[in-house]
């Protein structure tokens, strides 16, 4: 039953809603400020009738810091592998505290948030770097909904960043054999070799060890990546199922491993297929460095090393290979995700299907020899 009592001109409640589950200490919600006794009372009795309903939440007054800090620790390090726990450890240090850290979060509305997104797209930010900050701001607020630090979730009612879809920069066939020509006058010309011919990722390519590749069926496994964490160096298994995968390759392609394997000549405890001279592990940050040097030698056009994932898929769709190939190659999860990105092939493919047909139904057709 609740307690209502007037101190000095206003009226006040007391409500019990519980005990410690440590101490086993009577909980009281109490709160002034009432114009009326009648005022009070109905205050009182809502807060009786959460309890009763099992819908009664006693909001936290910590900052959106500390409970930022608490999904860290409770919620995102058992779930996160290191390098995914470092950046989001990163971008929140780097754009999020400074903006909502020391807000009290049970304050925070979804008109200020959404301020803060706009904030964000007139600095230039990038809107898929937006959406992923917006991601992590979520789960801090789902966490704190879950465990009654908040009575409303206020992200429900955010309209949240809309990663804007881009031109891929690829290079063509002249591009490429321009740039590979002057690569295999590089240790690191295997990599670029791998990247363009497998689509496999920076880290999977820097991961990749000899026992992983199968030379008697022409087929490299993916089963490590390398990350890099706090400067520190380590191998850990793909993110998702799908990444963990075989590529076929040719017998080229095969020989190529064949001879870098030759040349090499170290030993190394790791087993990498791309080690420095002294046979550690291949720095990301090195190979960047040497990648733009052997562009500007080459004289191609300037892209990053992920385009050469995609000038890998590129080439691969427009030569008509089946999209589910390609997805598989890269280690999509889901073959839509090949198909939002390279949608700009797609066109070409388009064209290249109705005349196929026409020819076909029209007689046309080139003869299978």
């Amino acid at each position: 039953m609740a307690s209502i009592f007037k101190r000095g001109k206003k009226w006040s409640y007391n409500v019990l809603i519980g005990r410690d589950p440590l101490t086993g200490k009577r909980k009281q919600k109490s709160k002034s400020g009432f114009n009326t006794k009648k005022e009070a009372e109905i205050a009182a009795a809502k807060i009786e009738s959460e309890i009763y309903d099992g819908n009664y939440v006693e909001v936290t007054k910590a900052t959106f810091d500390a409970v930022a800090q608490e999904y860290f620790k409770t919620v995102a390090k058992n779930k996160m592998r290191d390098s995914t726990y470092q950046n989001r450890l990163d971008n929140y240090n780097k754009r999020i505290e400074p903006v909502l850290g020391k807000r009290k979060i049970k304050d925070i509305t979804p008109a200020q948030i959404q301020t803060i997104y706009s904030d964000w797209a007139d600095e230039g930010l990038s809107s898929s770097y937006a959406r992923t900050l917006h991601n992590f701001i979520a789960s801090v607020f789902k966490y704190a909904y879950r465990v009654d630090y908040i009575k409303r979730n206020p992200i429900e009612k955010v309209d949240a960043p809309i990663p804007k879809s881009k031109d891929l920069d690829v290079w063509d066939s002249d591009e490429i054999k321009k740039f590979l020509k002057v690569a295999r006058n590089h240790e690191t010309f295997i990599i670029y070799y791998l990247a363009i011919y497998t689509g496999m990722r920076k880290g999977e390519i820097l991961g990749l060890r000899w026992k992983d590749v199968d030379f008697k069926n022409n087929k490299i496994h993916v089963t490590q990546t390398l990350v890099k964490v706090n400067e520190e160096i380590k191998f850990q298994e793909p993110k998702t199922k799908g990444s963990k995968r075989q590529i076929a390759l040719t017998s080229a392609e095969m020989l190529e491993l064949k001879k870098h394997r030759l040349t090499k000549n170290i030993q190394s405890e790791t087993d990498l297929v791309v080690t420095t001279s002294v046979g550690t592990p291949y720095s990301p940050r090195n190979l960047l460095r040497n990648f733009h040097m052997i562009i500007d030698e080459a004289d191609v056009k300037k892209i990053s090393f992920r385009d050469l994932r995609h000038t890998h898929a590129t080439l691969l769709l427009k030569l008509g290979v089946n999209p589910k190939i390609v997805s598989e190659r890269l280690g999509h999860s889901k073959v839509s995700i090949t198909l939002d990105i390279y949608s700009h092939v797609l066109p070409d493919m388009q064209e290249s299907s109705a005349q196929q047909l026409s020819d076909h139904l029209n007689g046309k057709a080139k003869k299978k020899v």
